[in-house]
């Protein structure tokens, strides 16, 4: 007897749908996210184990829902390794749920109705193996760190731009030593000296105690602070900048102790080893990128794990209407936003070849800053999924050798179009001059070999590289 287990988790309980193989409702349970209910959770899968035989299923399906459902993963991880039950257990996007009850014509939502979906949903075999929850990759708390000390660092970020907003009406002639980067000398003279008066009344010499503050640093400084045009120089705005000062000075020494934690607990491992390989992404974006993505097994192609961290690009095709739209935004924001700071020191250093060929290239063709960056922020993420899937280190000569290869072939007669092989058009069919243009290109023999989807970030990109997507990340 197949049965299959769907839960609907929400804050302190979860409700629980068991259905047979023909889709009759064998229980419907509400249990509490507590010892008791997670007792009567493993009686009941006990008994379902007793009643399935060995070619048949015991399948269970959860929603993600924050990490409230990470305690009942636990439970029935644990039930499968003590071998005392055999479970296929399934970790859900609720997007993919939703959709799947929309088709059901459901209109309305309820727990009960949720975790008869996703029983529903494994009954008819729509779960991919590869959604298949594992215990593979970071543990649960290696990513609760790294998030942690991502909102600490989007916090330092707000301090260092309310700072220099600041600094603008009370200070305006240290803009330029923070213009770029906010050093640690400069927060400790705004902690210590935060308006142009103070900096006067304290001179070049207490100025000059401050490590890395040149005599001649000091002396320029205060000459400027003598005749400052600061407009908003009183005491309070003074307490301001210092305290913002001090803030910032506290947790970035915070974040930097974290971030180096987060990299010796994950150093050993071969994955962020390789991802650290690639141009652009330092030891604490390969730490994150890891955690975030978790097993990349789980990812049949580089553009389920695109899709995975919402950056794919949404296009609406109908007869010969075809129209852009923005990027996804379903998936991760974590990757989204680590892969920008990726991308933007990738552009700006020049150092990874595929990345900065690109975003020249769609520049070039007068393309929206944004709009580059994000197709470069794919790019990237189908260098990180070449190098992770293949075991190997960044090579940034790949893509240059590869182009190569396939124009040998394609000089050669080897290379034919997939396309044409596998289906042929009628020219005589009464089509748009548009698609008769589509059907042409498609069945001539000199049409460009497809990129494949191996090896180091070869990625489809005739199938729009986002130059449409005006999208941010």
């Amino acid at each position: 007897m197949n049965i299959y287990v769907g839960g609907d988790v929400s804050k302190g309980y979860a409700d629980f749908c068991l259905m047979g193989a023909e889709g009759e409702i064998l229980l419907e349970i509400q249990l509490d996210d507590t010892r008791q209910g997670h007792s009567r959770m493993s009686e009941l899968i006990r008994e379902c184990n007793r009643e399935v035989g060995d070619e048949e299923e015991l399948e269970i399906a959860l929603e993600a829902t924050g990490g409230l459902e990470q305690n009942w993963l636990h439970l029935f991880r644990r039930l499968d390794e003590t071998d005392e039950a055999n479970l296929e257990v399934y970790r859900f996007n609720p997007l993919v749920i939703r959709r799947f009850t929309e088709q059901k014509l459901h209109s309305n939502k309820t727990d009960e109705i949720s975790a008869q979906a996703l029983a529903d949903y494994l009954r008819l075999g729509l779960a991919e193996e590869k959604v298949a929850y594992t215990d593979e990759g970071p543990d649960d708390g290696l990513k609760t760190l790294a998030r942690k000390t991502q909102r600490m660092v989007n916090q330092s970020v707000d301090l260092q731009n309310e700072l220099q907003a600041l600094l603008q009406r009370a200070h305006p002639e240290l803009v330029q030593y923070v213009r770029d980067h906010l050093s640690q000398w400069t927060l400790r003279l705004i902690k210590q000296y935060p308006t142009p008066s103070e900096v006067v009344e304290a001179g070049p010499e207490a100025l000059s105690e401050i490590p890395y503050v040149t005599e001649e640093k000091a002396r320029s400084i205060v000459e400027a602070a003598q005749t400052s045009v600061a407009s908003q120089t009183d005491q309070d705005t003074a307490l301001t900048l210092s305290l913002t000062a001090e803030d910032l000075l506290r947790l970035e020494k915070r974040i930097d102790r974290l971030k180096e934690r987060l990299w010796n607990r994950v150093r050993d491992r071969r994955a962020p080893r390789l991802l650290a390989s690639i141009e652009g992404i330092g030891k604490w974006s390969a730490a994150v990128l890891y955690c975030e993505i978790g097993d990349i097994t789980q990812f049949s192609s580089a553009k389920k794990l695109i899709a995975y961290a919402g950056l794919d690009p949404q296009r609406e095709e109908s007869g010969d209407i075809a129209r852009e739209k923005t990027i996804s935004k379903q998936g991760s924001s974590h990757i989204r936003s680590v892969l920008y700071g990726c991308v933007t020191a990738a552009i700006r250093n020049g150092s990874n070849p595929p990345v900065r060929n690109l975003y020249d290239r769609l520049k070039k063709r007068g393309k929206h800053q944004k709009v580059a960056e994000v197709a470069c922020m794919r790019k990237l993420l189908a260098i990180v999924y070449g190098c992770w899937n293949n075991n190997e280190r960044f090579d940034p000569t790949h893509e240059k050798r590869l182009k190569a290869r396939q124009a040998e072939k394609k000089s050669t007669g080897e290379a034919s179009s997939e396309q044409a092989e596998g289906q042929s058009f009628d020219m005589s069919a009464p089509v748009s001059r548009k698609e008769a243009k589509k059907r042409r290109k498609a069945t001539s023999p000199e049409k460009s070999v497809s990129s494949s989807a191996r090896g180091q970030g070869t990625f489809l990109e005739e199938h729009h590289n986002g130059e449409s997507a005006s999208e941010q990340a």
